[in-house]
């Protein structure tokens, strides 16, 4: 009797590889918010059918790592976002005190 046991390997969620792939974007700048977003949700999904069905799909870990680096890139635009309006307001104050007051008209108006 000739016979033959396979074994098939469980193939990577296609989701998590999506979410990988948009958390990285995320973090490169390309879509900012989009990939970060895309990323959580997508591997989010992934590693709930991972985990409902671990003979037919793996990568868990894939799932996981789309999901901490789009957190990731989502706390580090929201810090970007923070440093700028800090900017903004350490550049815009100091320039408004040394202006002076705001005249309303171009030319002095003869007070009779």
């Amino acid at each position: 009797m000739d016979t033959e046991f396979t074994t098939s390997q469980p193939s990577t969620h296609a989701l998590a590889i999506v979410s990988l792939i948009l958390s990285i974007l995320g973090l490169a700048g390309v879509l900012p918010l989009v990939g970060a977003i895309g990323g959580i949700i997508t591997g989010t999904i992934a590693r709930k059918e991972i985990k409902a069905n671990p003979e037919q799909h793996s990568g868990e870990g894939v799932a996981q790592a789309g999901i901490i680096l789009g957190w990731v890139g989502i706390v580090l635009g929201i810090a970007l976002c923070i440093l700028i309006f800090v900017g903004i307001l350490l550049f815009l104050v100091p320039l408004s005190w040394t202006i002076g007051p705001i005249e309303t008209f171009p030319f002095p108006v003869p007070v009779p």
